[in-house]
């Protein structure tokens, strides 16, 4: 998938599609889990996951819907198993997966460390 078809499916993300993705959370977190390709993208699936949360909750809106959308329409295709090269091909079912994920969150990466910034006070903040 491309920079462009990734934002052209950004484009279609709506509100409910971040609702939809945190009720799928448990089978992303399997997928994830079970292929070595996107193993390494663990970190930045968990902070996403904690960021549409706090999105959806309106704990925290500092955050262009432009990257919500981005974020949200990459986790989708990594949990379609029938996407561009379909999951069930051996070695190279997941590498369009992990393409898709390395661009999204080049794409996203300031805003996810700005969100990880608001934990890291959030949590100071609560320190004893």
């Amino acid at each position: 998938m491309s920079k462009k078809r990734l934002e052209e499916d950004a484009a279609k993300v709506e509100k409910a599609d971040v609702t939809r993705l945190l009720s799928r959370w448990p089978a992303l977190q399997e997928r994830v889990q079970s292929s070595e390709r996107l193993r390494p993208f663990i970190d930045d699936i968990d902070t996403a996951y904690s960021l549409l949360r706090d999105y959806s909750t309106r704990r925290y809106r500092e955050i262009p819907w432009a990257s919500i959308a981005a974020i949200v329409a990459a986790l989708l295709y990594v949990l379609n198993p029938l996407d561009l090269i379909p999951d069930l091909l051996p070695f190279f079912g997941f590498i369009d997966d992990a393409s898709i994920l390395a661009l999204c969150w080049s794409m996203v990466r300031t805003d996810l460390d700005k969100y990880r910034e608001y934990l890291e006070g959030r949590n100071s903040d609560t320190s004893p």
